[in-house]
């Protein structure tokens, strides 16, 4: 497919970083995959250039004085960049923090479940239980005269309800407005006549309006009764009927009030169910739902709301018998099914004034729990804090939401959106990305998944290795004329189905020792017995929401733990578990952030900055001038920068926008003080050691073995191209695991030990994939046991044993549907992983 220029993003002399003053073309209102080897440059195009130049387009439109806040920013490394739409861009590395944030509110659902329960919601007392309705005069007048004819009435105003005390001067109040009777704890007397009220009991009064028998012809007095009733009962009348067993009340009111608990209610409005609002959330967690613990990592689930975080009486607001907090707390095809039984039940109950507000709420709800479902995320609950999801899920929540709010003219840019989906999954993915280019946007995708290079309209692959040989575009125009490109390392891994040969051949491999977990029935797993081949590389397949995680991470490790350190932990679900004493520690190697803030990085975080601080203490300049170890910290204020604290940044917070933060004016970046800097080893200052990428790291400290054996490691699973100073908060996940691998992997550990990875190869080239599993199998070769969840078929094909969970997610996942060595695993084609397992691996499985 060719293009003409006007239809083209066109980027001229891109020189971010490691780009080599690259010129690149990108189609309007196309998919664009931007593909090569980990640290080739795809970031720094896609994100450092090209969004970076689209904030900054939307920057000048601000007003004067927000501009002059970002007068100091960075220009974008680029000579031009033409036909640019307004870019909006999901990185992985944007997490959310707030604790308020959830799905349901990332997508917009609440807004419009606040909406629909403001508008239709019953209302209920909030301390008898009982259905509130708001009722004309002209309603309660068609409620009496629709009773049985004949049948003797009693219009009352209530006054008093269960209040103790001596009521006789409301007696005397009510006789000198004319009336004569009134009902006393169930008893109609004469007010005109004496009566004793014992103080210590709480009594019941009504004023009796009229007494009336249904008959034709009543109906002006009965208008005149029930309009007196309401102004002596501030809104609220009781109309008693005679039956068999005595008199049957029952409460009505122009306004939303219980009678019968003296309560009245405001009427609802969405404010009434946001927690973000003093009136709608829960006093007791400031509508967090839970109460945050200042001694211990867990919080205490509130005990006021229980977890729901508004007030008692945004609860008691049903449909369908539903509360919101509960329906939030279900997932989307279980919500839709509760839309579809409330709608079936609503379609003769509601007037047709509802129905109209109905129709124009319903379908934009429907809209988007389908849009979570068919994008990967129907296992998860509408209430689960937005901070709990994986990079990959926020990314796909987000492209949700803007899949519902029906942008057009936009760029897209995504960040690997793959991420955490089973192959089986990736084409519902793909159906959404047409979807937004069918609503006229541009989308531009960084991923490695071959299934969406190969659905790409336009493909543009940056290479040709990582670092410094990077940089280069290597290729760009359409999938067919890619994958005759064999100079590239990501075409090599496209055709070669040699990468997918099955690998069972570990000299280990026949080892018998296991760990044996039986019972398991956390979350949706169905008592599960879990058989882990130790010593071997076991993968943990499955569709997202299958029960992986709650199997593995919030069953095994936990239990392993509670054994192997003798800490009991009552609050696990599971009957037994075998096989520990062949361990000696287990490592936990998950994609959480290294670290809340931008100190720590890559060299922190390994140990080796110590080690550089130190060979900068011992320079001539250092030792002249008595600077310690310790002046080469950024965390230190004796050297580092006075004004950026040795961040390197400053942070500028705008009022409805995510904070922005900008170089530091006074140190450029660089993190440290003037006299700080002045200090070299071999040239070269630790701000300029923090900018080298590990592998110019590598070289640079060749002959210091304490620093090069680190850096070795962190070379081995691909993290060359990073930069040491990398700040933990802008690492992706799949990098912060690698780095947490690599710090385990130099601690001295003497083998008998599980090391359990959560898709390590997220953000991986097949290429940077081989490196990988080489340390895995070294590890294995030592003697250790490799447990990984992984979806990469790359991983699959060579794993040792494969325990697949399913065969859907949620409810109807949770059980192992397979388990055995990859071929197999590929013969019994069980499930999705066994039936994607046998087109990569036909040729074993017929040998």
């Amino acid at each position: 497919m060719r293009y003409q220029n006007e239809q083209m993003i066109r980027i001229r002399g891109a020189r971010c970083h490691n780009l080599k003053n690259i010129d690149v073309n990108l189609p309007h209102n196309q998919i664009s995959i931007v593909t090569g080897v980990s640290g080739s440059g795809k970031s720094s195009l896609v994100f450092d250039t090209i969004h970076q130049e689209g904030q900054r387009r939307f920057l000048e439109n601000l007003s004067p004085g927000t501009r002059q806040l970002f007068s100091q920013a960075q220009p974008v490394a680029v000579d031009q960049i033409l036909g640019l739409p307004p870019t909006i861009c999901f990185d992985q590395t944007q997490r959310v923090q707030s604790k308020r944030s959830t799905l349901a509110t990332l997508t917009e659902l609440y807004d419009y479940f606040r909406l629909l329960y403001a508008k239709l919601g019953i209302v209920h007392c909030v301390n008898c239980g009982q259905e509130l309705h708001q009722q004309t005069p002209e309603q309660i007048v068609d409620l009496v005269l629709a009773l049985e004819d004949r049948k003797k009435v009693m219009i009352l105003a209530p006054v008093v309800s269960a209040k103790k005390g001596n009521h006789a001067t409301l007696f005397d109040q009510i006789a000198k407005e004319g009336f004569v009777r009134a009902r006393l704890d169930g008893a109609v007397i004469d007010i005109t006549q004496p009566h004793e009220f014992p103080e210590n009991v709480p009594h019941d009064i009504e004023i009796v309006i009229d007494r009336i028998i249904v008959k034709e012809g009543i109906q002006s007095r009965l208008k005149e009764s029930v309009d007196l009733a309401l102004k002596q009962g501030g809104g609220t009348c009781l109309v008693s009927q005679q039956t068999e067993e005595g008199w049957s009340d029952r409460y009505v009111s122009t306004r939303l009030a219980c009678g019968q608990c003296n309560l009245s209610f405001p009427d609802p409005e969405p404010l009434t169910f946001s927690f973000n609002s003093s009136y709608g959330a829960c006093a007791a967690c400031d509508g967090l739902g839970v109460i945050e613990q200042s001694d211990s990592d867990a919080d205490q689930i509130c005990p006021e709301c229980q977890g729901a975080r508004i007030t008692q009486y945004g609860r008691s607001i049903l449909l369908n018998q539903h509360s919101i907090d509960q329906v939030l707390r279900l997932t989307a095809p279980e919500i839709i099914d509760w839309l579809d039984q409330w709608e079936s039940v609503a379609n003769q109950g509601l007037s047709h004034q509802d129905h109209v507000i109905a129709d124009q709420i319903v379908p934009s709800i429907r809209k988007r729990l389908d849009y979570l479902t068919e994008i990967g995320l129907g296992y998860i609950q509408l209430s689960r804090p937005s901070k709990t999801l994986s990079g990959g899920e926020l990314q796909r929540a987000r492209l949700a939401a803007c899949l519902g709010a029906g942008t057009t003219g936009a760029c897209y840019i995504l960040d690997e959106p793959t991420s955490g989906l089973h192959a089986n999954e990736t084409q519902k993915l793909l159906t959404i990305l047409q979807r937004l280019k069918q609503a006229g946007n541009t989308i531009i995708v960084v991923e490695h998944d071959h299934d969406v290079m190969r659905a790409g309209d336009y493909l543009i692959d940056i290479g040709p290795r990582a670092g410094m040989e990077g940089g280069e575009l290597v290729f760009s125009g359409d999938y067919e004329e890619f994958i005759q490109h064999q100079e590239s390392l990501t075409v090599r891994g496209l055709t070669a189905r040699a990468q997918h040969r099955s690998e069972t051949d570990r000299s280990n491999a026949s080892n018998d020792q296991f760990l044996q977990l039986t019972g398991a029935r956390t979350n949706n797993l169905k008592t599960v017995t879990l058989m882990v081949p130790l010593q071997q590389l076991v993968c943990v397949t499955g569709v997202s929401g299958s029960g992986k995680s709650s199997l593995i991470i919030e069953t095994l490790v936990p239990a392993i733990k509670s054994e192997l350190y003798r800490r009991p932990n009552p609050g696990l679900h599971y009957d037994s578990l075998q096989g520990v004493e062949h361990l000696q520690q287990i490592k936990i190697i998950d994609q959480t952030a290294l670290g809340k803030n931008g100190r720590s990085n890559p060299a922190t975080y390994c140990g080796i900055w110590d080690e550089v601080r130190k060979l900068f203490s011992k320079t001539k300049t250092a030792r002249l001038r008595g600077y310690t170890a310790r002046r080469f910290s950024f965390n230190s204020s004796e050297g580092r920068c006075g004004e950026c604290r040795g961040t390197g940044v400053k942070r500028i917070d705008l009022k409805f926008l995510p904070p922005v933060f900008l170089p530091c004016e006074k140190c450029h970046s660089k993190r440290f003080n003037q006299r700080t800097l002045s200090v070299r080893y071999r040239g070269k200052t630790v701000s300029d050691v923090l900018d080298m990428s590990i592998s110019q790291a590598w070289e640079f400290f060749e002959s210091i073995p304490r620093i090069r054996n680190v850096l070795q490691v962190m070379l081995d699973l691909g993290l060359g191209y990073l930069a040491l100073g990398q700040p933990a908060n802008l690492l992706s996940g799949g990098e912060a695991q690698r780095i947490r691998l690599a710090s385990e992997l130099i601690s001295p550990f003497n083998g008998m030990a599980l090391f359990v990875l959560d898709e390590p190869t997220r953000g991986l080239h097949s290429h940077d994939i081989d490196c990988l599993q080489q340390t895995l199998n070294k590890l294995i070769d030592a003697g250790n046991s490799v447990l990984v969840i992984e979806h990469h078929p790359q991983v699959m094909c060579k794993a040792d044993w494969i325990i697949d969970l399913g065969p859907e997610a949620g409810n109807a996942g949770g059980a192992i549907i397979d388990e055995g060595p990859p071929a197999e695993i590929a013969a019994n084609r069980q499930g999705a992983t066994g039936r994607l397992l046998y087109e990569l691996l036909e040729d074993d499985v017929h040998d």
